[in-house]
């Protein structure tokens, strides 16, 4: 599957991604928590504790808004993808 993603208040940007961009990146997977481990295992693996927690969770200090809807609760993991979404990964460091 395709989707677009976008990273959002990171001081420095990976090499794969482009500031303020949004940049397509294909994966095998359906989920909000498939990407986040393709993007760190085969994009950026410099992102893994920005967007992880300790006990390999998705961080509660990273945002997520699909297609402009924020994402919140303990599924935000589980949220199906679909084909060409929009997908920001927001720092907000706590």
């Amino acid at each position: 599957m395709q989707v677009r993603v976008k990273l959002v208040g990171l001081t420095e940007i990976p090499r794969a991604f482009e500031k303020n961009k949004e940049t397509h990146i294909n994966f095998t997977g359906k989920t909000v928590s498939d990407l986040i481990q393709h993007i760190i295992k085969a994009v950026a693996p410099e992102l893994r504790e920005l967007f992880l927690n300790e006990d390999g969770v998705i961080s509660s200090d990273l945002a997520i808004v699909v297609n402009g809807f924020w994402i919140s609760g303990s599924n935000r993991s589980n949220m199906t993808l679909k084909e060409n979404d929009l997908i920001e990964l927001v720092s907000s460091p706590g």
